[in-house]
């Protein structure tokens, strides 16, 4: 959810490796660095059926949707082939969700904001039985909140909450989170320090609220010539492979370069 002006990140510097912070040693072991461009990595990530890794970015946002007001893309998720993609207009009392099927033919679907909702839309995962979604807010957050999968509905079906998620601990600034199983998400957090968690789950989502509990994975690593402040952005948790992706925008000047980094699950 980094709110960057476009043309300082074109006219920004490149990110170079420099020092680590290791991966939780007893559940996590370093696979990978990569360095990707900012515009197209700067919210999601997410693996197909067989282990690419795809990103979003603010280039990732169809033109019909950025004039539409959509101009924000949060961390996308992938379940059966289909793509599930969140979006944000601060100025507008609804948020947009989008499923795009493996022939690229999308549908939209709107929730209209709730009392006590924020507009803010960071993320979005399928639980694995691909009945519900999974999506999150901003700032400090004291839950997530889940939706029935709107797959085969009507285009412009709406999407009402159905249950929540409800946190032990309140997270601040959760980018994105991807279900590792089917009672444990795995988040990127951006405060206090740029970390994973773990949120396990007093049981699967469904049409009754569960509890979550939260517990720290690791602080992913930061690597850039720059100093500064780092941002987290998209996750993705590959079951099959148990291969864990996390992305972090380098520090400005340095922020057109966006690392991810990969953990295999031990």
């Amino acid at each position: 959810m980094y709110r960057f002006s476009i043309a300082l990140i074109v006219g920004g510097l490149a990110a170079a490796a420099l020092s680590s912070a290791p991966a939780h040693a007893d559940t996590w072991r370093s696979k990978s660095v990569s360095d990707h461009f900012t515009l197209l990595y700067n919210e999601g990530l997410a693996t197909d059926r067989i282990g690419l890794l795809h990103p979003r970015g603010t280039l990732s946002i169809r033109p019909d949707l950025w004039q539409a007001g959509w101009q924000h893309i949060g961390d996308q998720d992938i379940h059966a082939g289909y793509t599930y993609d969140d979006y944000e207009n601060l100025r507008a009392s609804r948020k947009l969700y989008t499923i795009t099927s493996p022939h690229g033919v999308m549908t939209k679907y709107y929730h209209p904001l709730e009392p006590g909702e924020m507009a803010n839309n960071s993320f979005v995962t399928v639980d694995p039985t691909g009945a519900y979604l999974v999506s999150g807010e901003w700032f400090t957050e004291q839950r997530f909140i889940v939706f029935a999968n709107p797959k085969g509905r009507p285009a412009g079906s709406t999407m009402p909450i159905l249950s929540e998620i409800r946190l032990d601990t309140p997270l601040t600034n959760v980018q994105s989170c991807d279900f590792m199983t089917d009672d444990r998400l795995l988040c990127a957090v951006d405060e206090p320090v740029n970390r994973v968690v773990s949120v396990h789950l007093s049981a699967p989502v469904g049409a009754a609220s569960v509890d979550g509990t939260v517990e720290p994975e690791f602080t992913i690593p930061k690597r850039s010539v720059c100093r500064g402040s780092y941002e987290s952005e998209g996750i993705d948790y590959d079951v099959s492979r148990r291969i864990l992706s996390v992305a972090m925008i380098n520090p400005s000047p340095c922020f057109v370069g966006t690392k991810v980094f990969r953990y295999r699950a031990n």
